[in-house]
């Protein structure tokens, strides 16, 4: 009884351990969630989607460090276009181990961590002088 008991506990820390290994991304130690802004736009309008960055993310090798820290909500169009994306930037909030980001850019995930994940990529309006 006690060396099966043994082996299940080993099981499940195997188990434990595949999980804690499965995403390599550096944890974040900062708290909370922010919104950043809201919009009665649809949440497609933020940017122009990438199909390249969306793949990625897909794969997880694109994406925020720390999913939803700064967000944007979207309340859409006649019932289309609701959500929220996450955003972050190449200095800032960005796991992009295979340098896929472009300075200047900020990137808006929606379902990030999902397999329909979508990647929308905006350049900051200038400010005007």
């Amino acid at each position: 009884m006690l060396r099966r008991l043994f082996i299940v506990k080993l099981c499940l820390a195997g188990i434990a351990a595949l999980f804690a290994v499965a995403d390599s991304r550096p944890a974040s130690a900062e708290p909370g969630r922010e919104q950043y802004a809201s919009s009665p736009s649809p949440y497609w309008r933020v940017g122009t989607y990438d199909e390249r960055l969306s793949e990625a993310c897909r794969r997880r090798t694109f994406g925020q460090l720390r999913q939803y820290r700064f967000t944007i909500g979207y309340t859409g169009e006649k019932g289309q276009g609701q959500g929220l994306t996450g955003i972050a930037a190449s200095e800032w909030n960005l796991y992009d181990p295979d340098g896929l980001a472009k300075p200047g850019f900020t990137y808006h995930f929606f379902s990030e961590g999902y397999s329909n994940c979508r990647v929308y990529a905006a350049k900051p309006k200038k400010k005007r002088q």
